[in-house]
């Protein structure tokens, strides 16, 4: 009877347990599943985002390459555009540079000269397509809006060169056609997405809304209007944004503009397969965690009274944790007197601790130069967004230590960080502590003075400028600064100004002796003005 009175008893404590777990399980699947949604979201805009930066730039260094090589040709045919090689040399030039799908000369009455292809070097045919009139008119390096090509009836796009000789007369342009519907480099460069398997895919829009690249071929050529991401690649801005594409598809999309034509690259990634993953990754986690539980209840069924109070209490609070939050909350007290579940607490106290230790740390190092342990470019950023949302008066003082690859090249680069780490360590103990200093990179740093007072400013710079010049750095010699000196508002309304300014005057401070103090000019233009 006592037996039976025994076994009921663990029985109901077992069943209670049954119910807590399982309603756990419930809400951790719940909270799990949101944390996976958010995090596999924030993943692919991320990456998105990586690759059309990358492929940003990279298509802005084609289009500069390709200016430069039209720059140079350009100005060996202008000395003679009746010289008998001319088609030869164009040929031999589109064998060495393959971005370009053909090479044409036109004259300034818009009347084809040469081209490269042999069956469209026909001499004599005016060209009246939408690019060369641009060309003509512009008179200046120039990469075409999406037309169809007179000659091929093709959409392409053209990068051109105007021609002048050696009196500065117009003569003309040498271009390059792109043709949006045939192998070209950008085909190369735009169709890697980095995981087309889940219907990711990307695209690049004209600065006037035409798609130039698309996975379907047909839609080349095409006008995209109503998208809230063309719109913002349009007006010349970048980021990230969930949105409904032309079929109706919930979309994460990532885009960045490409200063140097005016295009727009866009990945996205359909919204429902970042949702299914974390599905899928929740119910994977639920069928790992079964077998263990089981195994945990059957553990506690032997367990009664006040010996499992304490376990729960842990096991609550470890559920707790996770990359998100590393214990914020204090680890419950126990009283038991279970000899496990006080070590239980111990080492649960311990690894608590060594969490907030190494979030503390990597917060630390996101935040400062590893060199200089000076603060870096990403925090710089923040102070500065920080001061011009309160509208707060400051200077900013950017700075370059004068012929330091020199340094590099005659004593080493170890040396070389040590003069950097010199540097820094000078600033902090000629600056005050409200003063903010970072490392911008390379050997370029940047302070901020908080005051309304430009003149307090332009003695701190003065006197940092002096102090290396007075000093002998770790190479036993002087290393000097160049200094450029900015303030806010009085010269910038905002912070891309506010660098520019404060980058022309080092500029200067470089090109006029070096180891001076230049202050940029005052006035800042308006808003609209600088965008």
């Amino acid at each position: 009877m006592l037996i039976k009175r025994g076994i009921k008893l663990r029985f109901a404590v077992n069943a209670l347990v049954l119910i807590t777990v399982i309603a756990t399980l419930i809400i951790s699947s719940f909270i799990a599943y949101r944390s996976e949604k958010q995090s596999l979201t924030h993943m692919t805009f991320q990456l998105n985002q990586v690759y059309t930066d990358k492929i940003a730039d990279t298509v802005n260094s084609l289009f500069m390459n390709m200016k430069q090589s039209l720059a140079v040709t350009g100005e060996f045919v202008a000395k003679d555009l009746n010289k008998p090689n001319i088609y030869e040399q164009l040929v031999l030039f589109q064998r060495s540079n393959t971005s370009f799908n053909s090479l044409f000369i036109i004259d300034k009455d818009g009347i084809l000269l040469y081209h490269s292809d042999p069956e469209q070097n026909a001499k004599g045919i005016k060209i009246v397509s939408e690019g060369t009139k641009e060309a003509l008119r512009e008179q200046r390096p120039l990469i075409s809006k999406p037309y169809i090509s007179a000659t091929t009836n093709k959409l392409i796009v053209m990068v051109s060169q105007p021609l002048v000789d050696e009196e500065g007369q117009y003569l003309g342009f040498i271009g390059g056609a792109i043709r949006l519907h045939e192998t070209n480099i950008f085909q190369t460069v735009l169709g890697s997405v980095p995981d087309n398997t889940n219907g990711s895919y990307a695209y690049v829009v004209s600065s006037s809304g035409e798609l130039l690249y698309h996975p379907d071929p047909d839609r080349i050529g095409e006008k995209i209007t109503g998208n809230p991401v063309i719109n913002n690649l349009m007006a010349g801005k970048s980021g990230i944004q969930r949105i409904e594409n032309s079929q109706g598809v919930d979309m994460l999309a990532s885009y960045s503009y490409i200063k140097e034509s005016g295009w727009g690259i866009v990945a996205q990634t359909p919204t429902e397969v970042v949702l299914s993953t974390a599905q899928k990754l929740v119910m994977k986690m639920m069928l790992y965690m079964l077998p263990a539980l089981f195994v945990i209840m059957a553990v506690i069924y032997w367990i009664v009274g006040k010996l499992s109070d304490p376990l729960a209490k842990l096991a609550t609070f470890a559920s707790m944790l996770s990359p998100n939050h590393s214990g914020g909350d204090e680890l419950p007290r126990i009283d038991s007197l279970n000899y496990e579940a006080n070590e239980l607490h111990k080492a649960l106290g311990r690894a608590v601790r060594h969490f907030r230790y190494q979030f503390d740390s990597l917060s630390m190092e996101a935040q400062t130069d590893p060199l200089t342990g000076l603060y870096n470019r990403r925090t710089l950023d923040r102070f500065i967004n920080s001061w011009i949302g309160q509208r707060s008066s400051f200077s900013i003082i950017l700075m370059d230590l004068d012929h330091f690859k020199l340094v590099n090249d005659t004593y080493g680069h170890k040396v070389g960080d040590e003069v950097l780490k010199f540097l820094s360590t000078s600033l902090k103990r000629l600056l005050s502590e409200n003063d903010i200093i970072c490392r911008f990179g390379g050997e370029e740093f940047v302070v901020l003075v908080p005051n309304e007072q430009f003149d307090i400013g332009l003695q701190k710079a003065e006197l940092i400028r002096s102090f290396m010049s007075d000093t002998e750095s770790p190479t036993g010699t002087k290393v000097t600064l160049s200094i450029g000196l900015a303030h806010y508002p009085g010269m910038a309304f905002s912070a891309d100004q506010l660098f520019r300014k404060a980058d022309d005057a080092l500029y200067r401070a470089k090109h006029s002796g070096r180891n001076r103090v230049e202050i940029a000019s005052y006035g800042a233009e308006p808003i609209e003005k600088v965008r």
